[in-house]
Formats: structure tokens, sequence, C-alpha cells
């Protein structure tokens, strides 16, 4: 199999058809020809094309007609054909997935690493998370089909730069060029949330949503913040100097909400076991702690939910999205930070704008960003350019 074919489908009747093909997960050529318009010759030839780079599969003949006729030969997505990873970059740990060109998740793993704002340094832990990722997904570097990179900050996605970011003081910072020193495959550098963005489209909780807003809620003892990601017209909006979503909201620390409750933590199942010893706490913890019905800890979410919620509410009244998704460690609580949220958004903005309001979280939990991460390589590689129908070349 020849990776560089793969990587590169420039004619816009194939990517085309081989999405139609991903969409449908079995669909005839008949029916790919009926779709597109293009003729029935044409769709064989593309069909041919695509089958010759492994990216399609037979699946044998479908039902004939009610007018009888030969049976259609069925095609779909060859899953395998390549893999596109994803990686979370933070300060002491980055988060990595490998996925499979349907989406479907082969490996993912959370490395820990050394703290370090030296850019060289984080550089090569990227390098290091890669090469162990491909190596324990037991595929080969030559399969790869691209890397996403996702860093919080400011990111200029179009030529890879990180122009801001909390995880060094540099500015301007050319990660893509770095990271091409070592790598020959496609890359992605972008912004968590927009990462995180880009993954609920593709394969998360906003498939088929035209408008909406992602949440990435970071919250760790000594960390409280939320970056926002926004999919317009089915596509992410990065503005006008790559700075959409940056509100700079702060929320209080995991620390400080225990600190709140601390007179109240005897009331907890869990928690109480650690009214002297706060300091060995974790979000982690806390949340499998609220899983289980801890109703202190519980209590933290609620709190958060309602922070959330102030804070994103005149964002959702200006642009009356069909869906708000919350992402991040918390998003495993569903319901717990779903509820609170929005109690707030009812409150702050008219009835028109959250009646048909979707709430919900990512089913991804702590891995959101870095299956965005690899969502932006399959975002890259399916996109078909906005064409009309009539200009549609026909062979």
């Amino acid at each position: 199999m020849q990776t560089g074919d793969i990587r590169l489908i420039k004619d816009i009747n194939a990517r085309l058809v081989l999405n139609l093909i991903r969409e449908h997960k079995v669909i005839s050529g008949a029916d790919l020809a009926k779709i597109t318009g293009m003729r029935p010759s044409t769709i064989s030839n593309i069909l041919r094309e695509l089958k010759s780079k492994n990216l399609i599969v037979n699946l044998g003949k479908g039902e004939s007609t009610d007018k009888g006729g030969k049976r259609p030969y069925l095609w779909g997505l060859n899953d395998e054909a390549s893999y596109v990873l994803g990686v979370d970059v933070e300060l002491g740990e980055i988060t990595a997935v490998v996925l499979k060109l349907n989406g479907e998740s082969v490996f993912k793993h959370v490395y820990k690493t050394e703290q370090t704002s030296d850019i060289q340094v984080i550089v090569d832990q990227i390098v290091n998370v890669v090469h162990d990722s491909v190596k324990k997904a037991r595929i080969d570097m030559e399969h790869i089909l691209g890397l996403g990179v996702a860093v919080a900050g400011v990111v200029n996605s179009v030529r890879g730069v990180v122009i801001e970011t909390d995880i060094s003081p540099k500015m301007n910072i050319p990660l893509k060029a770095y990271l091409g020193k070592h790598f020959n495959f496609p890359m992605v550098i972008e912004n968590n949330a927009n990462a995180a963005a880009i993954g609920a489209k593709w394969v998360g909780s906003a498939k088929d949503v035209q408008n909406f807003i992602i949440v990435l809620v970071e919250l760790h003892c000594d960390v409280g913040g939320m970056g926002i990601g926004l999919v317009l017209d089915g596509e992410l909006y990065h503005g006008a100097n790559y700075c959409s979503g940056e509100l700079n909201v702060h929320l209080p620390t995991l620390t400080a909400i225990l600190n709140t409750l601390r007179n109240r933590l005897h009331e907890g199942d869990i928690l109480k076991n650690y009214i002297d010893r706060l300091d060995e706490l974790d979000i982690y913890k806390v949340i499998d702690a609220a899983k289980k019905g801890d109703k202190v800890a519980q209590m933290c979410f609620s709190i958060v939910g309602h922070h959330i919620g102030q804070n994103i509410a005149p964002a959702v009244g200006l642009i009356n999205p069909e869906k708000l998704v919350i992402a991040g460690d918390i998003s495993e609580l569903e319901e717990l930070v779903i509820e609170p949220i929005n109690k707030e958004i009812e409150m702050i903005t008219l009835n028109l704008v959250h009646e048909n309001l979707e709430v919900t979280t990512s089913i991804h939990g702590r891995y959101s960003v870095a299956m965005g991460a690899a969502s932006l390589i399959l975002n890259e590689f399916f996109k078909v350019v906005l064409i009309k129908k009539s200009d549609i070349v026909s062979l």
C-alpha cells in the first residue's frame, strides 16, 4: 500500500464518493451515482481508484431492485487502511489516542511527563509519546495518516504556530516546523478547545450539528478555567486573530471549592476521610467520589456547573446554538453538571434562546481533546470543498 497515495486524494469527485461511503457505511455504486448525479462509468472508475488505494472494501452484493436486474456491489470504508494520532499537550502530561479512519479508538493513554517550559524538551516529549503510542497500538509508522496536536492558548493553525500558551513563556512557537524535523506525515496544530470541538463533530456528541459551542473545563487543585470552541454552519470558527472563544474565564480551583465546603466534608461518605488531608485529593478522586454518590463531592461539581452556566450564558444568547457540549474531566459526571448549567442559562437568557438548546457532555471524558486532535486529521483528509451539484465533473 502506498501511503503517499492515501494521503493525497486531490480529485473532488473521489473525495465526495469516499465521504458518501463513510457516511452511509454501506452503499452501492448505483446509489452513489444517483446521489451525486455522476455517470455510472465515472463512479466505477472512482471506486476502482479508491479500492486500489485500499481505502474501500467490497462487502458483497445487495438485493436486486423491484425491476430485477443484476444485484449491485456494496462498498464500505476500509477502516484499517490508515490511522490518525492525536495528542493533548499539557504541563506535565500528554494524552494520546490512535484512531482508525472511522474514528474508532485503538489506543489511548495518559503519559506523565517532566514539567518544563523548555520547548525543545516538550517537542522531544511529543515525539517519544507518538513513537510509543504507535508501538503499543501495534501499527507501522508508514500507516499513519497524520498527527493532530492540541495546545492550550492562541494557535495559528494555518501556519502551525503557537502564538501564546500557558505551557511556555515563549511567543510564536513554530511547533509544526519543530515536529516536522521528526515526522514526514501531515500535521495540524490547534487550540485545545477548538480540537475538542472538531472531535465532538466527528466522533462525539455533536455529529450532524451545524451550530454548537463546546466548553472545555480545566479543573485541578490549583487550576480553574474554561476554553470555548465554536462551530458555526458546520465549520470551526477561529476569529480574525485565532482568538475566538478566548473569554479568559477563571473558575474556582478544586482546592478553593473544597475549602469552601470544609465544614461539610463530614457529610460525605468518602470525602469525610480527607477532612485533615485535603492535599491528598485530586480531581479524579473527587469525580470518583461524586460518581459513587458522595453528596459533598456532588456539591463541588454543582458549584462548578453554576459558574460555567453563568459565564457561558452570554455566549449562548449571542450565538443561539443548537447544542452546548461540556468537555474535559468533569464531563464524565453528565447530569450532575448539566443540571446547574441549564438552570443558569435559563435564568440569564431569553426563553426563545434556550428552549431548543440541548446541553450535553462529551462522550470521551478526559480524552475529549486528544480525540479531537486526532479528528483534526480526519477533518482535513475527508474534507470536500463545497461545490454546486452542476459543478461535479462527469467523465
